[in-house]
């Protein structure tokens, strides 16, 4: 709160309709169990994901969030060398500095991902960190150019890992879990599409070599009974996430039409430059008026904010307070000016 006025929170990525009603019973459930160990292999969570994504159980980690697979990576594969995109989630690299392993970031003309760049950066054993779709600025690749990095990656000897936190999100995304490979590895969480951040529950679907080179270096016990419970509902009903992110998709048309801003995720990045503010000082004017945004300077972008999608009355209240803040966007043509400036 911030005096009488609740502060709208756009800064995390989040399914605004969540968290999901199921998961009391869930909680509930796992209450009956809090006395004893947790499954250290998430057996039943793990069954459950095989068959969801048609893939053998020794083929999936369940871990405690993406956050902990990046470790688990690194610590598993041990890289010459990581290889990130230059505007992208800060974990892959700050995770890598605690290892003490090399960074290399590949450049993105006009913030945009070329595929090829990350291609032409790869060594032997390099291991590449991909958002995707990625995060700040919401781009997605799909299968053309996913295969064509593998392919490097096969090439080169050189490990893929994909992240791919959003791509629920993403409107005809390809099944990236039906390609099967020693040199790739796909990250998926439940946090941003179920909207349970407060619940570190994640997993990995690799070959069952990387898969095995992952528990090797898992801690036991890694992932809570609650976190477990809460796992196997959401796969149980998935009806949540058909039914509530096309509101997502719709509300997304909102800010693209009023803003002109792009993006294959559930957020937006938006220059602050029209605003004739940077980053910080433009999250500052819109705390103000009760908003939180996010800040990208520590994605290397000072001058530009990233928002998510929420509920409609909500992205209202921040469109409003956005061109409120832009007092030259009044005397301008609203779409010419935003297509000029998305980026």
């Amino acid at each position: 709160m911030r005096g009488h006025q609740e502060i709208l929170d756009f800064s995390a990525n989040l399914n605004p309709y969540g968290p999901p009603d199921f998961l009391s019973d869930a909680i509930e459930e796992a209450k009956q169990e809090i006395g004893k160990y947790p499954d250290s292999d998430a057996s039943e969570l793990k069954e459950i994901l095989a068959t969801r994504f048609k893939r053998s159980s020794d083929e999936i980690i369940v871990a405690a969030g993406i956050s902990e697979l990046i470790y688990l990576v690194l610590l598993a594969f041990s890289p010459r060398r990581v290889i990130v995109l230059e505007h992208t989630y800060c974990e892959y690299e700050r995770v890598a500095n605690i290892f003490g392993i090399p960074v290399k970031k590949v450049d993105m003309p006009a913030l945009q991902i070329k595929a090829e760049k990350i291609a032409e950066a790869m060594k032997s054993e390099d291991l590449v960190f991909l958002c995707n779709p990625n995060n700040p600025t919401g781009q997605y690749l799909g299968r053309d150019a996913i295969e064509m990095l593998l392919d490097s990656a096969e090439r080169v000897s050189a490990m893929l890992v994909v992240d791919e936190a959003y791509v629920d999100f993403v409107q005809n995304a390809f099944p990236s879990h039906e390609i099967c490979s020693q040199n790739m590895l796909i990250l998926r969480s439940f946090t941003k599409s179920f909207g349970i951040p407060g619940v570190r529950i994640g997993f990995a679907i690799g070959s069952s070599d990387a898969i095995e080179a992952l528990n090797a270096v898992k801690p036991p016990w890694n992932v809570s009974i609650f976190a477990q419970k809460i796992g196997i509902a959401a796969l149980r009903n998935e009806s949540f996430l058909r039914e509530t992110i096309p509101k997502v998709w719709h509300q997304k048309k909102k800010f693209e039409r009023e803003l002109g801003v792009r993006s294959d995720a559930n957020f937006f990045l938006l220059n602050t430059a029209p605003f004739g503010k940077n980053a910080r000082e433009l999250k500052a004017a819109l705390l103000r008026c009760g908003i939180l945004i996010r800040d990208c300077t520590s994605f290397g972008l000072p001058s530009h904010i990233r928002f998510c999608v929420r509920k409609e009355e909500e992205n209202e209240r921040l469109i409003s307070a956005l061109l409120v803040n832009n007092t030259f966007f009044n005397h301008c043509c609203r779409a010419t000016f935003w297509a000029k400036h998305a980026f």
